[in-house]
């Protein structure tokens, strides 16, 4: 017992040093976090400040944003009618190219025309000066002329036409008399066969003509072919042609043209 109410007081002291030193460490622990909560406060306090300016911020480039998709939009827009607008002009361009390109031919055809406009005037001129026609004082009095001259032409053309159809009838008829009639058909008449010649029911009446060449047949069968030598009123005398002979022909054997 007289130990233990030694220790006793040791204890205490040991206790109430060590009660003091925690309340020390307590009391430099809670002025540290006392320091860390103000260091914290002021960092959440600037960071409410920074995430309040950036939601402002935010805010505004969002709006920003907007209003540039709004001219983006408008833009593109006019950028689409500004399309358009070039397109038609430039239809509008190549169109007038074309009209420029026809004015040029015109142009040009008028050029051409008016020059040979004054050649022909000049050929007028000198033609009228050839004939001694060189008193003529106006522009009326060429004109008469040139009238004048105009239907004498006319009247040359109507009979230049008219000949040129009588020469197409004289043609055609020269041609009708001095051809054999195709498919014309007669009989032979009599055989030489001795010197290859026949005689034909056929001549000048029916248009044979000398050298025209027949087919003469039997029936239906093909003899040969004969060539007209000579030729009568209404008879005439044909030659057997060797390479078409196929047997000899006989009185009433059919002949056509």
């Amino acid at each position: 017992m007289n130990k233990l109410g030694k220790i006793a007081p040791i204890i205490v002291i040991v206790a109430c040093l060590g009660s003091l030193f925690f309340a020390y460490e307590l009391q430099v622990m809670k002025k540290t976090h006392l320091t860390k909560i103000a260091d914290l406060t002021d960092s959440y306090n600037t960071t409410t400040a920074e995430l309040t300016k950036t939601k402002s911020t935010l805010k505004k480039t969002e709006g920003d944003l907007a209003q540039n998709k709004n001219d983006l939009a408008k833009t593109s827009a006019d950028l689409q009618a500004t399309k358009v607008a070039l397109d038609q002009k430039t239809q509008e361009a190549d169109g007038l190219k074309t009209q420029v390109a026809d004015k040029d031919k015109e142009l040009q055809s008028v050029k051409t025309d008016l020059a040979s406009t004054t050649d022909t005037i000049k050929k007028i001129q000198d033609g009228l000066a050839s004939v001694g026609i060189t008193n003529i004082t106006s522009v009326g009095e060429l004109r008469d002329k040139i009238v004048s001259f105009g239907d004498e032409n006319k009247v040359l053309g109507e009979q230049l036409s008219a000949l040129h159809a009588e020469n197409v009838q004289l043609k055609e008829k020269l041609e009708y008399l001095t051809t054999t009639p195709v498919g014309l058909r007669g009989h032979v008449t009599h055989v030489e066969e001795k010197w290859g010649f026949l005689v034909l029911d056929v001549g000048q009446t029916q248009r044979v003509q000398p050298n025209a060449e027949f087919l003469v047949y039997r029936d239906t069968k093909l003899i040969g072919k004969v060539q007209i030598v000579s030729v009568a009123a209404n008879n005439c005398i044909a030659q057997i042609m060797p390479e078409y002979l196929r047997s000899t022909p006989l009185v009433g054997d059919l002949i056509i043209h």
